[in-house]
């Protein structure tokens, strides 16, 4: 069946199931080994099944036999809150090494780019541990209303086919996304050393201490410049004025595009940095949409401006990729236990299984038929709830 097919992919090129072996929790004696709560993790997100329940009802159902002896949810449930999340971090490391060598996985546009973004991932006005945030969501001046919910960073590799998830951190109550991002940044910096050599991010990344952290660890940024960076947006604006731009055409888009070497009027980072501006028209059906980039980068000087805002357009893969894609089909924002690290545990593993996937569906699907990742979830989960040796259909009938 598709779901075998799939499962031993990932053995075959990642040694996957011994890898989640080695994962271990923090329960004292326990009756059941932390490698079936790991396997049963696993299944239940390579499938797509999105819910501990539905895992437990597929296997009274009798489809996960032969797969995986999976605990119950009330013990998978216990077990990520005390999973140790740095050894799941391990397996993501070890798979995107193991892609990496096995050339499975690529630069984008020639360069190697990681792209850090935050997201939020569950809200209630009921529901609450204690790691939850707390805002105060009533528009109404003296009255509170308390909303609580969990958010994290992202950290992903662009790539020209899909991206590659390698880690999250919590953002702590009391602290905000930069600190946050400052934490993973240290830490892909030196789990992943030859991973990327720059780091894109929105406004908020538009950070000295940002800047001055990758440029430790010899890497480089590129960051949003929105005009509440008040100086160096009006320097950008004004050496446009009196500069030619490079102008060119991709696809349905014509580019008018400046690179600005400005130096002294970013004191948080006290170096030369390039501003990059693009003004873009797009047209589609007769309708012109004109919008206005600009970005902040300590990148070495490139000849090639089309890959350089190829580059700072990248960010958008964490949005769409990560964040939007995950959440859509995967059910990321989907609270499988409510605990700081248990959230954090399934979030893990979806990224393991979000990898597995996006490699096998671009390199392993030859039936034509399957052309979604969508569809491609879809037959894998059929196949392991019905427990069918084939998984498709015969050829369909003509009409």
């Amino acid at each position: 069946m598709l779901f075998n097919k799939l499962l031993g992919y990932g053995n075959k090129h990642f040694d996957i199931i011994k890898r989640v072996g080695h994962i271990t929790d923090e329960r004292v004696r326990p009756h059941i080994p932390t490698s079936d709560i790991s396997e049963s993790i696993l299944t239940m997100m390579l499938s797509n099944l999105g819910s501990l329940n539905r895992l437990d009802a597929a296997k009274s159902f009798g489809s996960l036999e032969d797969i995986v002896d999976a605990p119950s949810v009330s013990t998978i449930a216990r077990s990520a809150d005390t999973m140790d999340l740095d050894a799941i971090r391990e397996v993501l490391k070890e798979i995107y090494l193991a892609a990496r060598k096995k050339k499975m996985i690529g630069g984008y546009y020639g360069r190697a780019i990681g792209i850090v973004d935050g997201h939020e991932v569950t809200s209630s006005y009921l529901h609450k541990c204690g790691h939850c945030r707390v805002r105060n969501v009533s528009k109404i001046e003296g009255k509170e209303v308390l909303q609580y919910y969990h958010s994290f960073v992202a950290f992903i590799l662009a790539g020209q086919k899909f991206a590659t998830m390698l880690d999250i951190e919590p953002i702590l109550p009391g602290q905000g996304e930069l600190t946050s991002a400052y934490r993973l940044l240290s830490r892909v910096c030196v789990n992943y050393p030859k991973a990327f050599e720059a780091v894109a991010g929105d406004a908020l990344y538009l950070a000295g201490e940002v800047y001055r952290l990758l440029k430790s660890h010899r890497k480089y940024a590129v960051s949003i410049l929105k005009d509440e960076s008040r100086q160096l947006y009006e320097e950008a604006l004004a050496l446009s004025d009196i500069a030619e731009p490079v102008t060119y055409a991709d696809d349905k888009t014509t580019y008018r595009v400046w690179k600005h070497k400005i130096e002294g009027l970013w004191k948080s980072y006290n170096k030369e940095i390039t501003v990059i501006r693009s003004e873009e028209t797009k047209t589609a059906k007769d309708i012109e949409e004109k919008t206005d980039w600009m970005w902040v980068t300590n990148l070495p000087s490139t000849g090639n401006l089309r890959n350089l805002v190829r580059i700072c357009h990248s960010r958008w893969q964490i949005e769409n990729q990560c964040f939007n894609e995950t959440v859509n089909i995967w059910a990321l924002d989907h609270i499988y236990r409510h605990s700081e690290n248990a959230i954090a545990v399934f979030i893990l593993f979806l990224f393991i299984a979000v990898n597995i996937v996006n490699i096998f569906f671009n390199r392993n699907i030859k039936d034509k038929r399957i052309k979604t990742k969508v569809f491609l979830l879809d037959l894998v989960k059929a196949s392991l709830l019905l427990n069918h040796r084939s998984s498709l259909p015969p050829n369909p009938i003509p009409t």
